[in-house]
């Protein structure tokens, strides 16, 4: 008997050509939440896109982002250049975020406390339309998609993703990505909810704001199943092994005086509650699935994270909805600092993403 791999069988003799099956990495780039403040991620992710040449989606087999993120992940999966998302945030942040008189800022906290929202989301609505188009679809994505929000009809998560065979899975094939965009970023207090065929959704950051743990469970359940061959267009691929690339929000840090009191009333707490959650979440979530893919998987694993140096002015600058001329600046001047450093002198730590093009075919 020959042992001829080809890739076909000639059934009309007793030899067996057996398919070539190829051996690939499971590439995921996940995106955190954190509104204006994606404008930190996307300068990231614009420098990496002219360090490498091609368009992001073209090497990740995964992208999962949720809130800010989720908006950047639709937009990266529909071949829009990473310099495009740059300026989205830039010219439309000021504009979705718009900028008050202190007696408007005042009154409009009242709002949000006692009322409703503190903004709508018709601004909101036509600057994603603008990026993404009116029309585009789920199941036209580049990549396979992972993007959190929750349903509060039932009371719990939901994930938005690109149909696939591989998990017999069709239901937001058809949903616009507009939709799911304005789903994952309704932040409480902040924008509407979000209603798709009759799912009530806000912000997908209220339980995953760092999604990395979405894009692996997606992987492992379907993906990179030991002894499972995947067909993808004309190839016969195994995934061997997961590879992330986590990209934080630029966040300052959460400490609090030693000092602080420690009986406090909701009122008190404030913003501080919901923050505290949130920040929680995303540390857990990075330290559990860095030792789990690192340390479990026997694959690679690397978060760009906030940066560790902001000053006391930096933070009073920074907040996911402050898109004054000062915020832009210090996002783009950390953004562009951050992007400028894995271009150069840490590329070794991302190299590995951008060696090889993505192997999963999605319809798109």
């Amino acid at each position: 008997m020959s042992n001829t791999v080809t890739g076909l069988t000639d059934l009309s003799s007793d030899e067996i050509i057996l398919p070539i099956i190829e051996k690939k990495p499971f590439k995921i780039l996940s995106l955190d939440g954190g509104g204006i403040k994606g404008l930190y991620t996307a300068l990231i992710l614009q420098h990496l896109e002219e360090a490498y040449g091609n368009p992001i989606a073209d090497y990740f087999d995964l992208i999962t982002g949720t809130s800010t993120g989720g908006l950047m992940a639709l937009a990266l999966t529909s071949k829009v250049p990473a310099a495009e998302i740059v300026n989205f945030y830039k010219a439309d942040g000021p504009k979705i975020f718009h900028r008050q008189s202190l007696v408007k800022r005042v009154s409009g906290k009242i709002k949000q406390i006692l009322h409703k929202g503190k903004y709508d989301n018709t601004v909101l609505k036509t600057a994603i339309e603008n990026v993404l188009g009116t029309d585009r679809k789920m199941k036209d994505a580049h990549n396979l998609l992972c993007i959190p929000a929750f349903n509060i009809g039932c009371g719990g998560p939901i994930v938005f993703k690109y149909p696939h065979k591989e998990g017999n899975y069709h239901r937001d094939g058809n949903i616009k990505m507009v939709d799911v965009a304005l789903a994952t970023s309704a932040a409480p207090t902040y924008f509407p909810i979000h209603t798709i065929d009759q799912m009530q959704c806000i912000d997908g950051g209220v339980w995953l704001n760092n999604p990395v743990l979405a894009g692996i469970c997606e992987a492992i359940d379907h993906f990179v199943v030991q002894d499972k061959i995947i067909h993808t267009g004309d190839r016969h691929i195994q995934f061997e092994e997961i590879q992330v690339l986590s990209i934080a929000c630029i966040n300052p840090p959460s400490g609090e005086s030693m000092k602080s009191n420690p009986k406090r009333s909701f009122l008190q707490w404030g913003g501080a509650l919901s923050s505290i959650g949130i920040t929680g979440q995303m540390q857990f979530s990075d330290h559990f699935c860095k030792r789990l893919v690192n340390n479990k998987l026997g694959g690679y694993y690397h978060r760009i994270c906030s940066p560790q140096d902001l000053s006391a002015q930096h933070c009073k600058d920074i907040d996911l909805d402050l898109a004054t001329p000062r915020a832009i600046e210090t996002l783009c001047f950390f953004g562009n600092r951050v992007g400028y450093d894995y271009r150069a002198a840490q590329s070794y730590l991302v190299n590995p993403f951008f060696e090889t093009f993505k192997t999963y075919v999605t319809n798109g």
